[in-house]
């Protein structure tokens, strides 16, 4: 047997307990190892086979957390994604937190579809101050208000929280936000083999790891449904059919319940295929917060498009992560939802969810 080195350890909590919280990457367990567990995890290595029988080491590498040679499941089946994993190349600091931190049923305590307003956990001392005020010598800078398209659209640009149904996105329009958002525009070759893409965002290594699942409610010209988008091709591939209220109940599910944003006429699921960074960027302790920030720089772009084509947008990272990798067919540690944009007409009428934020 060896130690897998795919584990996540758990916080220790507030009580004395002779118990250590660990998640084995392997199997997903998060199991409660006894100190005796804990003290053979540590005596074995994680490239080194040992000669170890027991029942504690039955148990820990059934679980996922020791790798056996055992000739049979599930012993097989953890050897060999123990192989995929390493080869993969996570950071193990940047593993611990995706897993950690992914919601499964989880649901956000927004204002419900009737009004009410679901019980919140209580605030802890005084908000924040919104402007951060640093001490000494204060430089006044010119005003800077050019009158161009550009700052036209970034001062209109904002967050939408309801649609109008009776107005639905052309596929035209549908097809220009996939194309220049997510859409590929170039390629060059990079050096042993890999190709770097040109798109509208930036992206570390020039690699583009973010992969757009859209999610098609109620869209002129294209059939209800969960597509992939083919960048390369400028392509849907429709994944599964459903109709627009089945539509309408993944999105409310997959954005933990926030029910204004399911009722955006499409949902853009972004997801990141990790091995397409890893490859260069291996065990980086850096890679997986360039992944992050390449959504936020996708999702920009997304509201600025959106903006100049009379559509609302959205962009939540509160999402069932759980619920998206079923429907989606994904293994979390080698594609994982990031987060979600959607967009819709705005109605006349202001939500009343919507701040009505005040002139500066």
């Amino acid at each position: 047997m060896r130690r897998t080195r795919h584990v996540v350890f758990g916080p220790l909590g507030d009580d004395a307990s002779p118990v250590v919280t660990a998640r084995s990457l392997l199997t997903g367990v998060r199991a409660d190892l006894s100190l005796d567990e804990v003290a053979v995890l540590v005596g074995l290595s994680t490239r080194r086979w040992s000669w170890r029988i027991g029942d504690v080491a039955t148990s820990l590498s059934s679980r996922g957390f020791l790798v056996s040679d055992e000739p049979e499941e599930p012993f097989i089946g953890l050897r060999r994604r123990d192989a995929k994993l390493t080869t993969l190349g996570w950071h193990p600091a940047a593993a611990a937190f995706l897993v950690e931190t992914r919601w499964d049923g989880q649901r956000v305590t927004a204002e419900r579809r009737d009004g009410s307003r679901p019980a919140r956990p209580p605030r802890i001392g005084a908000p924040e101050s919104p402007f951060h005020l640093r001490q000494g010598a204060r430089v006044p800078l010119p005003a800077a208000e050019p009158d161009d398209e550009l700052h036209r659209l970034l001062h209109l640009r904002r967050t939408t929280r309801s649609f109008d149904s009776n107005r639905p996105v052309t596929e035209l329009e549908l097809a220009t936000l996939l194309r220049s958002v997510w859409g590929a525009r170039g390629w060059a070759p990079l050096a042993h083999g890999d190709v770097a893409i040109r798109k509208t965002s930036p992206s570390g290594g020039g690699l583009h790891p973010v992969e757009v699942y859209p999610l098609v409610r109620n869209v002129e010209g294209v059939g209800p449904g969960i597509y992939h988008y083919r960048t390369r091709d400028h392509e849907l591939v429709r994944l599964a059919a459903l109709d627009g209220d089945a539509c309408l109940q993944l999105l409310e599910r997959a954005t933990a319940a926030q029910w204004y944003f399911a009722d955006a006429d499409v949902g853009f699921v972004m997801t990141a295929r990790f091995a397409r960074s890893f490859w260069k960027y291996r065990r980086h302790a850096k890679i997986f917060r360039a992944i992050l920030l390449e959504a936020g720089h996708l999702s920009q772009t997304f509201y600025l498009l959106c903006t100049q084509l009379g559509l609302g947008p959205y962009i939540t990272a509160a999402i069932d992560d759980a619920e998206l990798e079923r429907v989606l067919g994904l293994d979390s540690l080698f594609e994982a939802p990031i987060a979600i944009c959607g967009c819709g007409r705005a109605p006349a009428q202001r939500s009343p969810l919507d701040p009505r934020f005040r002139s500066m």
